[in-house]
């Protein structure tokens, strides 16, 4: 009787192990060899499941903001506060996507170099920076939008606004990556959307 494979299960397989070689070697230097060892399989079947490991990679991170994506949007659609979902965004993606995702983080400057520099079709279509940024922004102006509607948000341009929260936040991750012990997300967590909104509220 043939053995049954869950092929998603060992895709998964596959990129959980890619991480963990990426997060030691970075990508440029990664070998599928060394993939498939860390998966404990053989070097052929990773070809069955991806072309190249900057697909491997692509995948990954596609998986890591997909998942960041339906709890943002789940944030955005809340009936919530403005206030209370701006707090919740801020909270969700420097602690909640921070916690077990360490290698994510380990390999950030991977992740930007590859999805600028990228002309590989396959690839760029799912590692498309211009859309997963796009999207964050349009969350948070949204929030923004709505609390200055209501009055408790100044009447700040939206759009530049969240462009500086997604910078602020980018560069927490970058500081983070280079060096761990420097701060706690929790902590610069809520001194970021204390000032955040004392810069924005409407007093």
């Amino acid at each position: 009787m043939p053995k049954f494979v869950d092929k998603e299960a060992k895709r998964l397989e596959i990129i959980s192990a890619a991480m963990k070689v990426f997060a030691q070697s970075g990508v440029v230097n990664a070998k599928m060899s060394e993939i498939a060892e860390v998966a404990g399989v053989g070097k052929g079947t990773i070809y069955e499941y991806f072309r190249s490991k900057e697909e491997i990679f692509s995948h990954a991170f596609e998986l890591f903001f997909q998942e960041m994506r339906t709890a943002l949007r789940e944030i955005a659609n809340s009936s919530d506060s403005p206030e209370a979902r701006l707090r919740k965004f801020i909270k969700t993606a420097l602690v909640d996507f921070t916690t077990g995702n360490e290698e994510f983080l380990n390999i950030m400057l991977d992740f930007w170099a590859e999805g600028i520099r990228s002309k590989n079709e396959n690839v760029s279509q799912i590692l498309d920076l211009d859309a997963i940024y796009s999207e964050f922004r349009a969350v948070i102006a949204s929030i923004l939008d709505e609390g200055i509607r209501e009055g408790s948000f100044r009447p700040v341009d939206s759009n530049i606004a969240a462009s500086t929260l997604i910078g602020v936040l980018d560069g927490l991750y970058l500081q983070w990556a280079i060096n761990p012990f420097v701060f706690k997300f929790e902590e610069v967590g809520d001194f970021l959307v204390d000032n955040f909104l004392r810069g924005i509220k409407n007093n």
